[in-house]
């Protein structure tokens, strides 16, 4: 089965370029740090930092609402760096190419491609925030919204890297393959939800016993977790290709 040997090339990719892997999965970490230390009103879960919008109309200033814009853009570029360059890895490794050369050339420009996509979807969701906010519609709608809008920004990523293709078309690409392979995505979601299950259930087991349990969890999710996901990703997007092996 693809689901199949998508899952084993996702494991034996982490595998083979942990020390690769690991290392340009720090940026996740830090831009997961980065709520902790600005003035957000954030909230942890399973071990991540969210921002509580509610909190946005009530507790803060425009001071804060600045900071908070600008330690998000940060955090955006620190992820779109990140999942650029692991794409960039496993790219190297499915196409025999050399992974030095890859990374140099291609990271400057994928990532500022992400950032922007990723840029453009953060104003936007803000922009979509106010609005249901005023019409007192947050609770349902901006979570529907934060669905639909992550869709074509789900491959994205890995079509620009991959591909080469221009955000506008990643983002036709990523609809494209989410329809075409339904099941694969599916999977990502499913995998997704058991490994932070997992790890929900570490957090807990750590909060009974010590005070810095979800530091912990932060790390597993920042260099276990989300690299992972990152590259099972990638692995998904590469079936298209049924010449690679």
């Amino acid at each position: 089965m693809v689901e199949t040997e998508v899952i084993q090339h996702s494991i034996e990719a982490f595998g083979k370029n942990a020390k690769l892997v690991l290392f340009f999965s720090v940026p996740f970490l830090l831009s997961f740090a980065i709520p902790l230390l600005s003035p957000m009103p954030t909230y942890v879960s399973i071990g991540a930092t969210f921002l509580r919008t509610g909190s946005m109309f009530i507790d803060l200033t425009y001071f804060d609402i600045g900071l908070i814009f600008i330690s998000s853009l940060a955090s955006l570029f620190l992820i779109s760096f990140a999942v650029v360059s692991i794409n960039l890895v496993i790219k190297s490794q499915r196409t025999m190419t050399n992974i030095r050369t890859e990374v140099i050339e291609g990271i400057e420009k994928y990532t500022m491609t992400i950032f922007l996509l990723y840029t453009i979807t953060l104003v936007l969701s803000l922009a979509v925030l106010l609005l249901f906010h005023e019409y007192q519609l947050d609770d349902l709608a901006t979570p529907l919204f934060t669905f639909l809008v992550s869709l074509p920004l789900f491959y994205a990523p890995a079509a620009v890297v991959i591909d080469e293709l221009r955000p506008i078309e990643a983002m036709k690409m990523s609809l494209f393959m989410i329809r075409k392979k339904l099941l694969l995505f599916v999977l990502w979601l499913l995998v997704g939800f058991i490994m932070l299950s997992v790890i929900d259930e570490v957090f807990i087991l750590l909060s009974a016993y010590v005070s810095w349990g979800r530091y912990v969890v932060l790390v597993l999710n920042s260099m276990i977790v989300m690299p992972f996901l990152v590259i099972l990703q990638t692995q998904s997007y590469l079936t298209k290709y049924t010449i690679l092996k």
